[in-house]
């Protein structure tokens, strides 16, 4: 059984896992602006990962669905450590100079500042 999620083909090129994404900025969420890496996705059902663990093997992972998710070209993303070898993605300087000029939204997660 296929889920439909609404979205044309190019938008569906653009929620695929490997790809990057960023919650809401606007969100209620205490995650609002974080960068996230879709792991997994069926329809509008996603698993994203904030955070990799690899010292004790542990991720940080949402389940939130897809329509509270935007799309990050991963040109502007970049991955960074919050301590040893735990590794989360945050929007690097090309990535604030775009999103500036283009006018999006973003938090100080989405930053890696939070």
């Amino acid at each position: 059984m296929t889920i439909d999620s609404g979205l044309s083909k190019e938008q569906e090129a653009m929620f695929q896992p490997g790809g990057f994404v960023m919650l809401h900025p606007d969100s209620k969420h205490p995650d609002a602006g974080r960068i996230g890496k879709i792991i997994s996705r069926r329809g509008v059902d996603m698993v994203v990962e904030f955070f990799a663990d690899e010292l004790i093997g542990k991720s940080e992972f949402s389940l939130i669905p897809l329509g509270h998710w935007g799309p990050v070209p991963d040109f502007l993303v970049e991955s960074y450590e919050i301590r040893a070898q735990k590794r989360g993605w945050k929007i690097g300087e090309r990535g604030i100079t775009m999103f500036k000029k283009l006018g999006w939204g973003y938090t100080l997660a989405s930053i890696g500042n939070r």
